[in-house]
């Protein structure tokens, strides 16, 4: 038995394969012209590759389905199992571009009538929706949100899609006035408070507001204080404590 030399898996006879297929060593048979030689191993694992059908790959090479698995099964046959399970691997990528088509396009259904086909309709499968949303689409629609407790209110995505409309129509304005528009911070999206939250909420919104209040006061109050300087003549510009001080 003479051992066959190393090829590629890109290297097919005849087609150019665009799958990223690892390289392999074909498994050493006796030399028949209708059997499994390296070209049509390597021509076997691009067509699976492509169809992810083993039949049709079969086919593509002009072999049985059984004599592949039984290929598959040799002990020596370690490098083509590796690159068949590669093969399937990357076909699933066109299972899934038929699946995305099949959930937006639909799949046409013969309408009967009385014995005669007399139209068609074309059918919607809700469920492979949803599935290749949950997954495909997880931050969204991943099955974890079953389990998470929604804090969007009812009205929410309107309130957020009124303040967008209210920033577009006041860049509009700053563009009509030649002016440029002003830089606009990411809208936080409108959300239901929870309890906790709503008390935090509270706290900081009275803590602002005593801050506020205590403001205008203190720069009144420095105000008066000034005004009572100057009436003392130009030496009294100390400050309260300085002028406290020397008083004692």
């Amino acid at each position: 038995m003479t051992k066959a030399p190393k090829r590629s898996a890109r290297a097919a006879s005849g087609s150019a394969s665009s799958a990223p297929l690892p390289d392999f060593v074909p498994v050493a048979l006796r030399g028949r012209h209708d059997g499994w030689t390296p070209e049509r191993q390597t021509e076997f694992i691009e067509a699976l590759a492509e169809c992810g059908c083993v039949d049709a790959a079969c086919r593509r090479v002009g072999l049985d389905p059984s004599s592949a698995y039984r290929l598959r099964r040799r002990v020596d046959a370690q490098s083509f199992r590796q690159a068949w399970d590669f093969a399937l691997s990357y076909a699933i990528r066109r299972l899934s571009d038929a699946a995305f088509s099949r959930a937006i396009n639909g799949v046409s259904r013969p309408v009967f009538y009385q014995g005669e086909q007399i139209g068609e309709r074309r059918h919607y499968d809700e469920r492979l929706t949803m599935f290749l949303l949950r997954y495909r689409d997880a931050p969204r629609y991943g099955k974890w949100l079953d389990g998470m407790v929604t804090t969007e209110r009812y009205d929410g995505r309107a309130i957020d899609l009124s303040k967008m409309v209210h920033r577009v129509e006041e860049d509009a304005y700053y563009r009509d006035f030649g002016q440029v528009p002003r830089r606009h911070e990411p809208i936080r999206q409108t959300h239901l408070v929870m309890p906790d939250e709503l008390d935090a909420m509270r706290a900081h919104a009275e803590a602002r507001h005593q801050a506020a209040e205590q403001q205008p006061a203190a720069r009144e109050e420095e105000a008066d204080w000034q005004a009572y300087l100057d009436t003392l003549g130009p030496d009294a510009g100390e400050d309260r404590s300085g002028g406290e001080s020397g008083g004692t």
